[in-house]
């Protein structure tokens, strides 16, 4: 979205303070590129997009109760902590997981896809050279003796 246009170029100007540090952004919008460099990682170099979400097809049945620190186990197996002014009679949480690529559309995935494997590519070919390298090296000893 473009600054000027927005004015958000003068707000940012007019409050440096309000840099998004500590704040937590649910976005429910199916527009949203998860793989979007400005959702990547904050200006501390800190991971922006925490979790992925959809409504309908996950499956939220297991049903688990918070321990005495107020955390859950995720279904993925990652520990969350329930924010304490959630009110929750029963003290039962239903949790659910999905693979993150069924809730991408496919040109979001081919491009994840690709962009994955272009760098899987580089580092693999840095290690064939490396190997090629030692390969070398190691014939030579070889010969010598």
């Amino acid at each position: 979205m473009p600054n000027k246009e927005i004015a958000a170029d003068w707000f940012i100007e007019s409050n440096p303070q309000f840099d998004g540090r500590g704040v937590i952004i649910a976005v429910f919008d199916s527009g949203v590129d998860p793989a979007a460099d400005g959702l990547k990682l904050s200006i501390n170099k800190e991971i922006l997009l925490l979790n992925f979400s959809t409504s309908g097809d996950i499956d939220s049945s297991k049903v688990i109760k918070a321990d005495a620190n107020g955390c859950i186990t995720g279904a993925s197996g990652i520990s969350l902590v329930v924010n304490p002014s959630w009110t929750n009679p029963t003290g039962e949480w239903h949790v659910g997981c999905k693979l993150v690529y069924e809730l991408f559309t496919s040109s979001l995935t081919s491009r994840l896809k690709k962009e994955r494997k272009k760098k899987w590519d580089e580092k693999n070919q840095e290690a064939i050279a490396e190997a090629v390298k030692n390969l070398d090296q190691f014939d030579q000893v070889i010969s010598i003796n």
